[in-house]
């Protein structure tokens, strides 16, 4: 929006231009000549340094657009990674906090391990 309102003044800067050109041919007095020029250089180069500017902040935004889009599909990706886990986590059994009841689960899982610890070793040696 600012570089299309910068724009549309680009016309205003051609005249004033015009416009001091057409005053210097008046004849004025040397000292009204250099203040003229002097305080139309100053508009014109704050003029531009507002385009420069506008430019700037135009290029920063679109890199900063890529990054957010980025940013976004990551988030996208990790929320529907923890809502999987949320639910999963859900629907896991509790664990007791009980030492014996956390000791047979162990000896459990042991046991189911070494179960199948005579097929893992058949599938090793071929």
């Amino acid at each position: 929006m600012l570089e299309h309102m910068l724009a549309s003044r680009q016309n205003n800067v051609a005249a004033m231009r015009s416009m001091g050109c057409d005053l210097e041919s008046l004849h004025l007095d040397p000292t009204q000549q250099r203040d003229l020029q002097s305080e139309l250089g100053q508009c014109v180069d704050r003029y531009r340094a507002a385009v420069d500017v506008s430019a700037v902040r135009r290029s920063e935004l679109e890199h900063i657009e890529a990054a957010v889009s980025g940013y976004r599909t990551k988030l996208d990706s990790f929320l529907l990674w923890l809502d999987a886990t949320e639910r999963s986590a859900v629907m896991t059994d509790v664990i007791s906090a009980d030492a014996d009841t956390v000791q047979e689960q162990a000896s459990q899982q042991r046991v189911s391990t070494f179960s199948n610890l005579p097929f893992y070793l058949f599938i090793c040696l071929f």
